[in-house]
């Protein structure tokens, strides 16, 4: 916690629950829901990670300019209103051939990605467990993290997880090249106790995905995807539905500028690994996004139709973007950070999204899955009241007000809130996240910015 200086609150306004929601009008100037040039550069403090194109500790894995750009056309209203159905409603079971099949969540009715977005509010990363080596891969570890968020009233918890990549020396999958799952592996297990123990927290919502496969975006193993994702559906088949699948997080190629997947590529290989999730659990929550770093302006350029994912009519489809806007603000190794960023890179991206749902998506709910500032590249504490500012209004003044749910990225090390090595907080900007907490003083670009 910041020593002294005064306490700032930013109104949260709230989910819109029922009817339509109102997306807002997007300006100019704002680079969608992603990196500015130079993307998100690898790096972090010391040791490194040895999962094959993933990030080095504390830091986000190399990356290029999301594409894209700015969302135009104006404001948006309808479709995507948490609770209630968007104009034309979409079908609850969708292409699940009809009605809601039975299974898992202990005979409690399965949320739609509607109900669950209502629901999910503010959540957290459990960033650099499962998918790199930054931290010890335990129970004890993870369940500490959930917690701690948890008693603050975070109720969703993504959990990046790498399957076909050496991680530590060790893969998840048999064969990365053919993609199934190694059922007796150790990480495997231990994953499967952390899902069970979030899941075991009341109204406590939980995203697994598929993160650093770097093999399988760069070779276009759609093949492998699907088998890793059927794989994935029958392990995890009796657990509660608010275990929600995200089938393949930022689809970057890792070639010499990071290039976005080819959306034909993207919207095959995700259909087929939708497929199978839906022939053996319909009624899961699975998420969709874009083709290279989740930038909102990405869902336009590879979602325009919903064909192979439900064609807009599955009620158990969500959508996802994440958010690092400015990045010459949020990015690691980016200087100072009194940067005079202004709201409408906050609002911005959340509306190019809402352009997009209320559109092509038929209302389609969606979340911001990673969001944050790499402050820990160049401080050793946080003291900017800039930074806190910035994560005051994203979730509690903006996201919440438009019914968006979102998952802070929190990994330790450069984007740390949670600090591993003590299980505890050593920083505010948990409580920043809620709309208020405290400030080193009243300037906003005080020192602790420079």
């Amino acid at each position: 916690m910041a020593s002294g200086g005064s306490s700032t609150t930013v109104g949260s306004g709230g989910a819109n629950n029922g009817g339509a929601l109102t997306g807002g009008t997007t300006s100019g100037g704002t680079n969608a829901g992603g990196a500015a040039a130079g993307g998100k550069a690898n790096g972090g403090s010391t040791g490194g990670n040895t999962t094959a194109g993933g990030a080095a500790t504390g830091g986000k894995e190399a990356a290029g300019n999301v594409s894209g750009g700015t969302s135009t056309g104006g404001n948006t209203t309808g479709g995507v209103g948490i609770g209630g159905a968007a104009t034309g409603g979409r079908a609850a079971g969708g292409a699940a051939s009809g009605g809601v099949a039975t299974g898992g969540g202990g005979g409690v009715a399965e949320p739609t990605a509607r109900v669950a977005a209502s629901k999910m509010g503010k959540g957290f990363n459990l960033g650099q467990m499962f998918e790199s080596t930054q931290h010890p891969r335990t129970l004890a570890k993870a369940s500490a993290k959930i917690d701690a968020y948890y008693a603050k009233g975070f109720r969703n918890v993504r959990i990046p997880i790498t399957w076909t990549e050496l991680v530590d020396g060790d893969r998840l999958v048999n064969d990365p090249n053919v993609g199934d799952v190694n059922r007796t592996n150790a990480r495997l297990g231990v994953i499967q106790q952390v899902v069970d123990y979030a899941l075991s927290k009341t109204d406590l919502f939980v995203i697994i995905n598929a993160h650093h496969e770097t093999g399988l975006k760069t070779g276009n193993r759609a093949a492998v995807l699907e088998r890793l994702w059927q794989d994935i559906a029958s392990i995890f088949l009796s657990r509660d539905h608010r275990l929600i699948y995200e089938i393949l997080n930022e689809p970057h190629l890792s070639d010499a500028t990071n290039s976005a997947m080819a959306p034909a590529n993207l919207r095959n290989m995700t259909s087929l690994a939708y497929a199978k999730i839906r022939a053996v659990d319909p009624p899961r929550l699975v998420v969709i996004g874009g083709n290279q770093w989740f930038g909102a302006a990405e869902m336009a350029q590879v979602w325009s139709n919903l064909t192979g994912v439900g064609g807009g009519q599955d009620a158990y489809v969500m959508a996802t973007f994440h958010h690092y806007d400015p990045w010459t603000f949020c990015g690691d190794n980016q200087g100072t950070y009194d940067d005079a960023w202004t709201d409408n890179n906050l609002s911005g991206p959340m509306d190019t999204m809402l352009n997009w749902a209320n559109s092509v998506g038929n209302g389609m709910p969606f979340y911001i899955g990673e969001w944050g500032v790499a402050w820990g590249s160049r401080y050793t504490q946080m003291q900017c009241n800039n930074i806190r500012s910035w994560y005051q209004k994203l979730h509690s003044a903006f996201a919440a007000t438009k019914g968006i749910p979102t998952s802070v990225w929190d990994d330790g090390g450069w984007f740390k809130i949670f600090d591993h090595s003590t299980d505890t907080y050593t920083n505010n900007l948990s409580d920043c996240i809620g709309g208020t907490c405290s400030w080193d003083g009243t300037d906003r670009f005080n020192s602790g910015c420079l």
